[in-house]
């Protein structure tokens, strides 16, 4: 009855805004066969990933497995495996109480004494011990927002099993992990339903290009989609499914290049820049101008971001600059076709003003580039978190770095914000989402796409599976 119910609901949900729906009816059984770019050297959502293709590849991955104790939705905060919190002493001490009747894995109830040990393991830093029924999390120094700080995948609650064994709650199970290939398998007593597959089969570290071949031949289900092929997969009568836009790509440029005495300099360059053409035709419609590191929605303030109103170059003066300052070496990464692609898009509008760009993606040793085009994603959770994990990206990249504290106002992270903007070191260009291409024999009840990054496959199901 509650799988019925909550069915319905669900297709009468996709109905009223328009999401398309197979015409069978959902079918339990059958192997979900899904492909990502990069291999996940582990499922542990506390554990550190090498690089950041594994750490966002992961990070589709782990939730399938394991499940945090809140969850943050289109709409706001969620509860998940709490069902309630408390703050205490002013903000340094919170009290969640447990979910309860929630099997795991291995057959076992989930006790909080269990969620309590995995908080410790993900934020060393803090103390937490189950109460009846409840945990309480002691932070030391206030964290005024912890409820949407443990959404967080990293704090997704993890028990220990015998031999070092990862076991979760969520609606999937492993069965196998090796460097090429992930096997996950149905939990049977999920608590919320169980899944229409049998089993979700991952292949790891295919070519994105391999990815496509392999959903059009129909050997796969499920891949992710780069959006400058979004359109060949459309053409073929083949899904692309889009989350919100959540990545930022910007123009970064290098501390040569960053100083007051080349703010103009910048400006002229920075408004050469046809965002509305990179997303129409570079992205092929994937995509959204920003002038904002934050995405519209997440933020809210992106129209109130004003723009650096120092005085652009005339074209006499940018004709008369010296060889060195007209052209501009724009690196990229050499494994991501979509920042060559825009980069190429920068150079002629560029041109136009007189200057010349150079894209450079080297595989070793190169000179020295005056500016970088970079991707940097943003967690969606608030706004001073978000703009602070930006921050910190842009940090380590060389970048400036303004970030409001955890917690601060929705204005401190606007003026944080506008400070970074302003000295046109940072160029935001385009948000573009997180795009998956589906085969033709997937049926779902919701999007497999989720609005804010990630896949739902709990509510997918196969044509010629088990009715």
């Amino acid at each position: 009855m509650k799988r019925f119910t909550s069915l319905c609901l669900a297709l009468a949900s996709l109905a009223a805004v328009g999401v398309a729906v197979s015409a069978a009816r959902p079918q339990y059984g059958g192997t979900l066969r899904v492909e990502i770019g990069a291999a996940v050297a582990n499922l542990d959502p506390s554990s550190a990933a090498s690089n950041d293709a594994q750490d966002a590849a992961r990070a589709r991955v782990s939730p399938l497995v394991f499940e945090p104790l809140t969850t943050i939705e289109p709409d706001g905060l969620r509860p998940l495996l709490a069902t309630s919190w408390q703050p205490e002493a002013r903000g340094t001490r919170w009290r969640l109480r447990v979910r309860g009747g929630v099997v795991l894995h291995d057959g076992s109830t989930l006790q909080p004494w269990q969620v309590a040990g995995s908080i410790r393991a993900s934020e060393p830093a803090w103390k937490a011990a189950a109460e009846g029924d409840a945990i309480v999390i002691d932070t030391g120094d206030p964290v005024p927002d912890l409820p949407w700080a443990i959404a967080d995948a990293r704090h997704a609650i993890v028990v220990r099993g015998a031999g070092g064994a990862l076991v979760g709650s969520a609606p999937f199970r492993i069965d196998h992990v090796d460097p090429s290939r992930i096997l996950l398998k149905a939990h049977e007593a999920y608590w919320r339903a169980r899944p229409f597959v049998d089993v979700v089969e991952i292949d790891t570290a295919r070519r994105p290009e391999a990815q496509l071949a392999d959903l059009e031949g129909g050997r796969a289900d499920v891949v992710g989609v780069r959006a400058i092929d979004a359109r060949r997969l459309t053409r073929r009568g083949l899904r692309v499914e889009a989350s919100r836009p959540l990545e930022l790509v910007a123009l970064v440029f290098e501390p040569n290049r960053a100083g007051e005495a080349a703010l103009a300099w910048r400006r002229t360059l920075a408004a050469t820049i046809n965002r509305d053409a990179i997303c129409s035709v570079v992205l092929q419609g994937q995509g959204a101008p920003a002038r904002s590191a934050l995405p519209a929605w997440l933020s809210g303030y992106a129209r109130a971001i004003a723009l650096n109103d120092t005085a652009a170059l005339s074209p006499s003066a940018v004709a008369a600059l010296p060889l060195d300052q007209r052209t501009v070496m724009v690196r990229v990464d050499p494994a991501d076709l979509v920042t060559q692609a825009i980069a190429e898009r920068l150079a002629v509008d560029a041109r136009e003003a007189g200057f010349t760009v150079k894209v450079q993606a080297p595989v070793g040793l190169a000179p020295r580039p005056d500016a970088r085009l970079v991707r940097i994603a943003a967690p969606a959770t608030t706004p001073d978190r978000a703009f602070a994990s930006i921050a910190d990206r842009l940090s380590a990249r060389g970048g400036p770095a303004i970030a409001p504290a955890p917690g601060a106002a929705l204005d401190a992270t606007y003026r944080a914000e506008q400070a970074l903007l302003d000295r046109l070191v940072v160029v935001p260009i385009v948000h573009v989402p997180e795009l998956y291409g589906v085969g033709d024999r997937v049926g779902a009840t919701a999007p497999i796409a989720r609005p804010l990054g990630g896949w739902d496959l709990a509510n997918v199901w196969l044509q010629g599976g088990r009715p």
